[in-house]
């Protein structure tokens, strides 16, 4: 476990700081501080109604920057000197589910707390519904487990979705991640056809979180609507039972990543249809 904490303690090319550390420096190894530090920065692309703010094309395609160092460096450029720096609902970046979970965890990981980002399905957004999410999922080295923390959820999405439990600690009962999810509904247990958002649904958008989820534990969080050569560029409609049963082995293997993950790290990095391209420039988006 030692040699695992580590590797989720250092960054990865998403979570890298690089000239921006004097943004962030300065935080307290405390995960409620680093969720409200996060709620300080963003504004959530499909909220913002709800919060009074219409939004710019502009401020629509700053989801679109991928790397924490991006969103940095776009946060100086709309007058951040610090990510603590209070500023008004309008001048906050806009981000979605994902921006919230990745910034999280390069934070933790800048004050020395394992954390990774987690992709799956969250069941408080639409009664009777897996409603695809993004969520951090922290080292608490006090209880010597992993914390599920949704540092999406502010005092306004709260109330607005009646939420009873603690948001920085959330059972299975709430988010389920990718890998469950999809072996959820192998098995007969679920509805593919209620895992997804908007128009997505069914095992299309299954394997979409599968094999986010699976790259993120590899700390390459890709977003959503990224694409590249192999599963995530095909439809369900042209897969053989072989595929299927390919992506049986990479959710069994995510679900044991605790105590197996060389195994999930080697299956990953010798399937070009499942693992991220080196070349950045190969993905393609929507």
């Amino acid at each position: 476990m030692e040699k695992l904490l580590k590797y989720y303690t250092d960054h990865g090319i998403m979570t890298e700081v690089k000239n921006m550390k004097h943004m962030v420096n300065g935080l307290p190894r405390d995960i409620e501080c680093i969720v409200s530090t996060i709620q300080n920065i963003f504004l959530h692309q499909f909220w913002a109604e709800r919060y009074g703010i219409k939004l710019t094309k502009e401020q629509k395609n700053e989801p679109l920057l991928r790397s924490v160092e991006e969103k940095l460096i776009h946060l100086q450029s709309i007058g951040y000197s610090h990510i603590t720096q209070e500023k008004e609902l309008k001048d906050k970046m806009i981000s979605i589910c994902r921006d919230f979970s990745v910034m999280g965890v390069a934070l933790c990981r800048e004050v020395g707390i394992p954390a990774r980002a987690r992709c799956g399905f969250a069941t408080y957004f639409e009664k009777g519904k897996y409603i695809d999410h993004w969520v951090i999922e922290y080292w608490n080295e006090q209880e010597n487990r992993w914390v599920i923390v949704d540092a999406q959820l502010d005092d306004l999405q709260k109330k607005s979705l009646d939420i009873k439990f603690n948001s920085l600690d959330i059972s299975e009962d709430y988010f389920i991640t990718g890998s469950k999810a999809w072996e959820m509904c192998r098995q007969g247990k679920a509805n593919p056809e209620l895992f997804g958002i908007f128009t997505w649904w069914g095992y299309d958008y299954l394997i979409c979180n599968l094999l986010l989820d699976a790259n993120s534990l590899l700390k390459i969080p890709m977003q959503p609507w990224d694409k590249w050569q192999g599963y995530k560029n095909t439809p369900i409609s042209e897969w053989t039972e072989k595929d299927y049963l390919a992506m049986d082995q990479l959710a069994k293997y995510v679900s044991h990543v605790n105590n197996n993950f060389d195994d999930l790290y080697t299956y990953i990095q010798k399937n070009d249809k499942i693992k991220v391209p080196e070349d950045l420039n190969k993905v393609t988006i929507f």
